[in-house]
């Protein structure tokens, strides 16, 4: 599964630099170049990461044995387009976070469809590289739960995009309890419980201006993730 691995965390590094206002604004008034970026980032980023699998070939959906390279340009292709379709339009009243969650479920599917499972084969491992999976958690917590989160509120109460300076507190708050997870033992238990407790006063005294459902949400959401990624190392022990 390390092509299945890398594809994700080439997917969610683009993904990282495009989900933004600012890129969204772009695509809208150059729609052919912004494609044309986007292809060459998903293409360029997943053939770097997975240079050492481009020699074997690679099952397009599942289905019929392309070369790495085709495959991998189907891939760009697809994700370009999914992109253009499901993620967040101006003008959108409802339904922002089941657009995200829905784009999100097609571009796992995809990849998992067309990665060839030659590791999974030969070791009998799901996980095979643990580091790969240790920076697509990274930004599933950060970039991702930032977006994710921003679209459940908007539909809910319509709120405003987040700053910047929003943007880089709460990603830092996830990312620190993405972290404390992964301590040895159950010394994490106590580090969480008082991260957890500091954000609430912060939150509580304006220090930091989020939401409950963002606090609990972050909490809980990027713990889960942090369980899934020490569970990646533990099976290579």
């Amino acid at each position: 599964m390390s092509v299945f691995w890398r594809l994700v965390l080439a997917y969610y590094i683009v993904a990282a630099l495009c989900y933004n206002r600012t890129f969204f604004a772009w695509r809208a008034r150059k729609p052919l170049l912004a494609a044309g970026v986007q292809f060459a980032a998903y293409f360029g980023l997943g053939a770097i990461l997975t240079w050492n699998y481009l020699y074997i070939p690679w099952p397009l959906l599942g289905l019929w044995p392309l070369p790495a390279v085709a495959c991998l340009a189907v891939f760009a292709l697809f994700e370009t387009a999914n992109n253009n379709m499901l993620v967040y339009r101006s003008g959108q009243e409802r339904h922002h976070a089941l657009t995200f969650v829905v784009h999100d479920v097609l571009a796992l599917l995809f990849i998992l469809l067309c990665a060839p499972t030659r590791v999974l084969y030969e070791t009998g491992n799901l996980v095979a590289d643990p580091w790969i999976i240790f920076f697509v958690g990274a930004l599933v917590v950060t970039k991702m739960f930032n977006v994710f989160i921003y679209m459940v509120e908007q539909d809910l109460y319509g709120r405003g995009y987040p700053t910047i300076d929003e943007s880089f507190v709460t990603m830092l708050m996830r990312l620190i309890f993405y972290l404390i997870v992964l301590l040895p033992g159950w010394r994490w238990v106590i580090w969480f419980l008082v991260w957890l407790w500091a954000c609430q006063m912060a939150r509580r005294n304006r220090l930091m201006d989020f939401s409950r459902f963002a606090l609990y949400f972050s909490a809980f959401g990027a713990t889960a993730v942090g369980f899934l990624t020490k569970w990646s190392f533990f099976l290579q022990v």
